[in-house]
């Protein structure tokens, strides 16, 4: 009997991402959504359409900070997959309120729902930022996190994974918490640099870099991130684990190999460094081999080579997304 599993911001990149892996290794998959605007809905809507093809999924559009939202979904689960949150650095000191929202209160929200539901496994995305600039030595996790975090976003990150903690304390529920570095692929996200980079070089438009471009990080391609989330959701293993790659390379190292794949140079408009960005972030991927058995397989060049095939596959979709860095204001009406 395949399992049953919940996934939250399955419209999302990663969300929908295991999910269409799910749905094609036979599970049962029952999704949620707000399919909220810190993104194009373009995108998110596309995404939801593909999944709605599989009469294995389930949709239900609903807010996770309104408890009794998610109190009135009246199924079953073995597995909950919890990656809904609101994401960005910069956005979340001009909105800590809804950061504060989607990402501490609903994950209590989803925490609270796993130990009353009697959920066997809970898992919980987190995320690189709760470790801030790793300067040259490399973060582990349980050990190089932020007394103050670096940012509203971080720090809504890092509460929602200690309340989680806490409320599932002698619960009996197996809880997870993989953190993201960087994730980027097909179907990524149109605020974060790869995606946007990839569309402006094809278009010949300007691409605008926050900064010099030597701000290293450790790029994770999504098929990276899926094998390591499908581990934790077959295997009962907890802890908490960094998903990243295991080289970094910095934004112009980025820019180049998109260069390469296309046979076409970029028109760089350089801009003011982003307002908290962090230099570096190198992830420990010790505790994540030794005890989840996973490593990183797809180079930097090999998943640019990929997404750029995909963006080129889907440009007209592209064309139809607004591509904001987070806090910049729309040019658009609506």
């Amino acid at each position: 009997m395949s399992k049953k599993v919940l996934v939250t911001g399955c419209a999302g990149f990663i969300g929908y991402s295991i999910t269409k892996d799910l749905l094609n290794n036979n599970f049962s998959v029952y999704g949620v959504d707000s399919l909220n605007d810190a993104y194009s809905e373009v995108l998110k809507k596309a995404r939801l359409d593909n999944l709605l093809s599989n009469k294995s999924f389930t949709f239900n559009n609903i807010d996770l900070a309104e408890i009794s939202q998610l109190d009135s979904i009246d199924e079953s689960f073995d597995v909950i997959l919890h990656l809904a949150a609101r994401a960005g650095v910069r956005q979340s000191f001009l909105q800590p309120d809804v950061y504060v929202r989607d990402n501490t209160l609903a994950t209590t929200n989803i925490a609270n729902y796993a130990k009353n539901n009697s959920i066997s496994k809970l898992i919980i995305s987190s995320t690189s930022s709760v470790y801030g600039d790793s300067g040259e030595q490399s973060v582990e996790e349980n050990v190089d996190e932020l007394e103050s975090p670096p940012s509203i976003y971080a720090a809504t990150k890092i509460s929602g994974e200690r309340i989680a903690k806490t409320i599932l304390d002698d619960s009996g529920v197996i809880l997870s918490i993989p953190r993201f570095f960087t994730v980027y692929g097909p179907w990524g996200r149109p605020d974060m640099s790869i995606l946007r980079f990839i569309y402006w070089i094809v278009k010949g438009t300007p691409l605008r870099l926050y900064g010099d471009g030597e701000q290293r990080r450790a790029f994770t391609y999504i098929d990276d991130v899926v094998a390591a989330l499908a581990k934790l959701i077959d295997e009962d293993t907890e802890g908490t684990f960094n998903i990243g790659s295991a080289k970094i390379n910095t934004l112009n190292e980025a820019i180049s190999y998109i260069e390469e794949k296309l046979d076409k140079k970029a028109q760089i408009e350089y801009l003011d460094k982003a307002y908290r960005d962090v230099n570096v972030v190198i992830p420990s991927l010790e505790n994540s081999s030794n005890n989840l058995n996973w490593e990183p397989k797809i180079s930097l060049k090999e998943g640019l080579a990929y997404t750029t095939d995909w963006c080129l596959s889907n440009i007209d979709l592209l064309d139809k997304i607004e591509y904001l860095y987070e806090g910049e204001e729309s040019k658009s009406e609506n």
